[in-house]
């Protein structure tokens, strides 16, 4: 409802404890927000508006949003809306506040000061100002009696500067304007100069995103340098996410107080009418913040490099983390903090300190009793859900891990730490370190309020100091430890992306993942980090060693090892029995390696070969047979070892297989591409049968047909390959795809279930195949058309596609549709989930 009202019939009032809301705009013109009650979500609820502690408007919280009811709030017919606010408003600031009706609380976000619309400096205003001056001048005694008025002064100097700046050309500095108020020469020209000795223009400070996703928060009592340098991290550092620099100036007196002329319109400047302290400067950036996700950063504080978006992609990968905190590191360079543990007593831990920070334990996602407010992340309607920072903790200390408590025991979301997002902290720059003075005081009186508040959920926690290491893994009810070959490169290979999904399998089914490379136990760059970013634990040199090394380190057994590929089970499958005799052991195929071995040894006549499948052939059969559980990835290989290893315990599972259908219209799509990792031989063979037998049947349909070569290791002399593309590895796949009808794959020989299959049918682009290719995926009817043996006839499928609009697309459709139902991740996790269980006994 748009307007006041003086009485709403059928308007509910509520007990305030039972009403949810915010208030999202105060301006002028407008005043804006919603409120419910999700116990009963039929009822309407009624707030006032008022101006400076005085009602002026009652309104009915019964407008529909349709942004409302996709977050889940009932039938989201709760927002209000009020247009005629600035008829009330008198002075040059008031303050606008909304609150439940028959004496409820304010709502979140409220209460905000406004500008009213033209207020002036009039001559009565002048004389005030005047006078008060020159009574605080009088009245004064000794320096520190000027302090309070000299502050305020300059907040107002500030203000009026910043607002002058907005009104002149645009490529004028800030500074600049500062620098022509007062006359040439004058205190204040030389104010303007001191500063921009001090605290020159920050290379790559961009302004504010207009709609930003990210609000980073930065309170701030004096030390202006720190803040400076923050900033100017920030702006090193950089993001792809939009954000926004919301500063509070916290009762500054020093050059906080002329942030704007410093920060130009790149820093959007708040402040509190006196020093409030952390907490209520953090709730009065976040009512100010304009974000849908609040980064609260400490001023003394310099962000690394990807810091932003790690943490954003935290949230956003999985919507069952609540907050998530970066690793806090020294100016030395050593680990200050990798998230929190609380003891029985209340009493925090900084898990890690002093260590690596390059260490493996301390480089992975993982729960925590609290991260840090110096850097913590959280979504915005989650944060008024739960009433901000609990300002029974003010000034501060413990309400950052009151939050987290709360988020986990009262929203039943994780408190997680993302080490990829990395923050240096120079602890104790704002606060100091001691304990008996100051504000650091209140960490002491704080710990004793939080242990009464959560002494319940304390009583499950050990004593501070007490087996840390069994303490972090207090949350962790299930432990697996993968070994493969090498890092997954899950974009390069099918091997690759069937282990990085079934460790993702294991995760979604409650157990904490450990990986160790068999081969090459070095980080390898993007792709360890892509597993640690997602809670993996990876075993790395030189911190460890070997499999064997990382076997004797773990300090609590897993339930499950998991060794992928024939060669991994023949080497590490005695060990794991040896070290964790009570494990599921998990010896996943991959692919039947022998089988490959002896269809290419049969095409090239090569006896050598022959000897080295059946060697690889006894050594896969003995792993199957030794393993608890054997995993293939389609039921023809399943076959092949119930007939040659019958007391195998044999399970099909695929790997998960995300759909991402091209956007491209099928019109503007031409040409056909071969999907595959060049390191793998049948993959070279199949690319060159493509170019020399398939292609010209091919162009004998469609004359200048191109023909795109795909994926990582592509040879060079592939470059000198007649009538194709030599694309090699493109990290955006589905743009690559988008140019094309269909991708071909003939391959002659080789193994198990096909990735460049599944992959090109889970883009809509359909894959014409021979049957090697198909082996093992039960393809169904409309998709076995798309098989062929024959070099004409693969090229008359081509053809067909190419010439069909209608056959093109229901193909496309045909095999998406095969794709989400055989291979999504939920089929998946239940096939996981059944290979996990108990044998009977």
């Amino acid at each position: 409802m748009d307007g006041s009202l003086t009485s709403a019939p059928g308007v509910s009032r509520p007990a305030p404890s039972r009403v949810e809301g915010y208030l999202e705009r105060a301006e002028p013109g407008l005043v804006a927000g919603w409120a419910w009650m999700p116990d009963e979500p039929e009822a309407v609820v009624a707030v006032d508006v008022l101006v400076g502690g005085k009602p002026v408007a009652r309104l009915a919280a019964d407008r529909f949003r349709a942004d409302l009811q996709r977050a889940g709030r009932g039938t989201g017919r709760y927002g209000f809306q009020f247009t005629g606010l600035s008829v009330f408003l008198d002075a040059g600031r008031e303050a606008v506040a909304v609150r439940v009706a028959e004496g409820g609380a304010d709502l979140a976000g409220s209460p905000r000061l406004i500008e009213a619309p033209g207020a002036a400096l009039d001559a009565a205003a002048t004389r005030f100002l005047e006078s008060a001056v020159a009574a605080a001048a009088r009245a004064a005694t000794a320096p520190a009696d000027l302090d309070a008025p000299l502050a305020l002064l300059m907040r107002l100097l500030a203000e009026l500067a910043a607002a002058r700046a907005r009104l002149r050309e645009a490529d004028e500095t800030a500074l600049d304007q500062l620098a022509t108020l007062g006359a040439e020469g004058g205190p204040v020209a030389a104010l303007a100069a001191g500063i921009r000795a001090r605290f020159a223009p920050i290379p790559g400070l961009a302004p504010a995103a207009a709609e930003p996703r990210v609000s980073v928060i930065i309170p701030a009592h004096g030390r202006f340098e720190l803040t400076y340098a923050c900033i100017a991290a920030i702006a090193a550092a950089g993001a792809d996410a939009p954000f926004e620099i919301v500063l509070v100036d916290d009762g500054s007196a020093d050059e906080t107080l002329l942030a704007d002329f410093v920060f130009g319109g790149a820093v959007r400047v708040v402040r509190t009418r006196r020093n409030a302290g952390f907490l209520r400067a953090a709730n009065a950036g976040a009512a100010a913040a304009r974000g849908d996700t609040l980064l609260f950063l400490n001023n003394d504080t310099e962000p690394q490099p990807g810091w932003l978006d790690e943490l954003l992609g935290t949230l956003d990968r999985d919507p069952g983390i609540g907050i998530a905190g970066a690793a806090l590191v020294y100016p030395d360079g050593a680990l200050q903090e990798c998230g929190g543990l609380v003891g029985r007593f209340a009493e925090a831990t900084n898990r890690g300190r002093g260590a690596d920070p390059d260490d493996p334990r301390f480089r992975f996602l993982r729960d925590a009793d609290y991260v840090s407010g110096a850097a913590l992340i959280i979504r915005r309607d989650l944060f008024a859900r739960l009433g901000g920072f609990d300002e029974e903790f003010a000034p501060g200390y413990y309400e950052d891990t009151d939050l987290c408590f709360r988020v986990r025991h009262e929203a039943g979301l994780r408190v997680v730490v993302q080490p990829q997002s990395r923050v240096i902290h120079h602890e104790g720059g704002t606060a100091g370190r001691d304990t008996d003075t100051g504000m650091k005081r209140h960490q002491l009186l704080n710990q004793r309020r939080f242990h009464r508040r959560w002494r319940h959920v304390l009583e499950a926690h050990r004593p501070a100091g007490e087996d840390v290491h069994l303490e972090a893994e207090r949350h962790i009810r299930h432990r697996a430890l993968f070994v493969d070959e090498c890092t997954p490169t899950p974009h390069r290979d099918a091997g690759s992306n069937a282990a990085f999904e079934h460790m993702r399998l294991l995760q979604s089914l409650g157990h904490q993942v450990g990986f160790v490379a068999a081969s090459d136990p070095r980080p390898r760059p993007g792709y360890t980090a892509a597993l640690e970013r997602l809670g993996i634990e990876c075993h790395t040199s030189p911190h460890v060693a070997s499999v064997e090394d990382a076997f004797r380190r773990q300090q609590i057994p897993p339930d499950v090892v998991y060794l992928h590929r024939g060669s991994v089970a023949a080497r590490y499958l005695p060990l794991a029995r040896y070290h964790f005799p009570d494990a599921t052991v998990i010896y996943s195929v991959a692919d039947l390696h022998f089988l490959r071995l002896s269809r290419e040894a049969d095409l090239a006549g090569d006896d050598a070969l022959r000897a080295e499948a059946a060697r690889s052939e006894a050594m896969e059969l003995a792993a199957a047979a030794a393993a608890d559980r054997v995993i293939v990835h389609s039921p023809a290989e399943a076959s092949i070892l119930a007939e040659r290893a019958p007391a195998a315990r044999v399970h099909v599972l695929p790997w998960t297989v995300r759909t991402a259908p091209v956007t491209t219209p099928l019109a503007e799509r031409h040409g056909v591409g071969f999907l595959g990792g060049y390191a793998h031989r049948p993959n070279v063979d199949a690319a060159l049968h493509l170019v020399r037998d398939v292609m010209p049947e091919a162009r004998r349909r469609l004359p200048d047909l191109p023909c795109l070569l795909l994926g990582a290791d592509l040879p060079r002399e592939f470059a000198a390959l007649a009538g194709i593309e030599p694309v090699g590895f493109v990290p955006d796949l589905a743009r690559t795809l988008g140019r094309l009808r269909c991708t071909v794959a003939p391959l002659r020989y080789g193994a198990g279930i096909k990735g460049k299959v599944l992959t090109s049918l889970a883009h809509g682009v359909p894959c014409v195949m021979t049957p090697i290719a198909a082996e093992g995926l039960a393809l169904p009817d409309r998709l076995r058309w798309l098989v062929a043996e024959a070099p004409a006839a693969l090229a008359d499928r081509i053809a067909a596609l190419h010439r069909d609009d209608a056959l093109a697309a229901d193909v496309a459709a045909q095999g998406l549709a095969w794709i989400e139902a055989g291979f999504g991740e939920a089929a998946m996790r239940r096939g996981m989930a059944a290979i996990l269980a108990p044998s009977p006994a």
